[in-house]
């Protein structure tokens, strides 16, 4: 990086008169002319009663010698007088600073700076406070990243221990068993077990890997011109197969209440990840036999859908924080719960705001949730 030389030279430093430059100069102004004024009044009376009362002539070289040295002490006197009213205009403010310094020293940033002259050591306070408050921020923010990343990984460690406990004891059991017809038996009946466990950290791994992305100033969203109708029923098609296979009834309406019906500009990828992950989560918390509906509206300038099922629903004490990053159901008592990462929604949450768009998640008071989202399209 290198040292850079401070430029006191440059626009800005000087935008308005230095407030020491004139105190300094009417304190010089004031010892002059406060000098001058009472050195005169006090010769001119040291004069007169030596004249009146001293008769000789000339003047005792005593008395010459006092009139001489008192412009020298009304001098020395008014010196110490500004001085000590300097002294007590920039004690407090330089106090606070040197106070403040050993505060930060000793890493403590809990504290104010009470002196707010309009003056430059006003201004440096205020500069030191403004200081201070940033860097507690950039301090939290660093407390928050560690403590979200021991969050991270203790949530990776947790929810990867049971796929791999699971994997680890198949490859046991196949290592145990004997060769020929008993193996080839186990081997076809652990392997759907294994191919699910693997899936499963794959998916973990991927959802960290998104969120991670995700949370980056570098990553953009990319539309591209996209027929929201023949995707959708796309999306459709499939999902009606996964919600058949869990004896799931599943329904798909679009409404197309814009004027034209050509392509709009969409991150179809994206708004499909967050679809996938929703209807994920319906799916996993509705029990057959139930219902998951889809309904997708395409408006002039926006593109939104309503996703809702007739599952268990949201506690209400957990529905203020089902957007939060690894944030787990605490009333959820079912194994489903445990096999999410406690990234899903967060994901949609993240994707949804880089569209510019909202989402939002209620119980339905027939049973289950519905989860709205609308994107801006162009």
């Amino acid at each position: 990086m290198g040292t850079q030389r401070i430029n006191l030279g440059q626009p800005g430093w000087h935008h308005r008169r230095s407030h020491f430059q004139r105190l300094f100069v009417w304190y010089f102004l004031g010892v002059l002319g406060i000098t001058f004024l009472v050195t005169c009044c006090v010769e001119l009376v040291a004069v007169f009663l030596a004249m009146r009362f001293i008769p000789t002539r000339p003047l005792p070289i005593g008395v010459s010698l006092t009139l001489f040295a008192l412009p020298c002490l009304i001098l020395i006197v008014t010196l110490l007088f500004f001085a000590w009213r300097m002294g007590r205009t920039i004690r407090q403010p330089v106090d606070e600073l040197m106070l403040a310094v050993e505060k930060i020293r000793q890493h403590d940033l809990n504290f104010t700076i009470e002196y707010s002259g309009s003056n430059e050591l006003g201004d440096l306070c205020e500069a030191f406070s403004k200081l201070r408050r940033e860097l507690q921020e950039s301090l939290e923010r660093e407390w928050g990243r560690q403590e979200e990343m021991r969050t991270m990984i203790a949530a990776l460690s947790h929810d990867l221990r049971t796929p791999v406990t699971i994997i680890q004891g198949h490859i046991e059991g196949l290592r145990r068993s004997e060769e020929g017809e008993k193996r080839s038996q186990r081997l076809e009946r652990y392997l759907p077990v294994l191919e699910a466990s693997s899936q499963q950290m794959a998916h973990l791994l991927n959802e960290m890997l998104l969120v991670s992305s995700l949370e980056q100033t570098s990553f953009i969203i990319q539309p591209q011109p996209v027929l929201l109708e023949e995707e959708m029923e796309r999306k459709a098609q499939v999902y009606r197969l996964q919600a058949a296979a869990h004896q799931i009834e599943f329904s798909f309406t679009f409404q197309n209440l814009a004027t034209q019906s050509g392509p709009v500009a969409l991150d179809l990828h994206r708004m499909e990840q967050v679809l996938d992950n929703l209807f994920e989560n319906a799916l996993r918390y509705t029990s057959a036999p139930g219902s998951i509906s889809l309904i997708c509206t395409r408006s002039a300038g926006s593109f939104s859908f309503l996703l809702r099922d007739t599952g268990c629903g949201i506690a209400p004490e957990d529905l203020p924080h089902v957007f939060e990053k690894f944030y787990y159901g605490r009333s959820q008592t079912d194994d489903n719960a445990r096999k999410a990462a406690g990234l899903g929604l967060y994901t949609c949450k993240l994707l949804v705001e880089k569209h510019g768009g909202t989402i939002m998640i209620q119980n339905r008071s027939t049973g289950g949730c519905e989860v709205a989202v609308s994107v801006p399209t162009r």
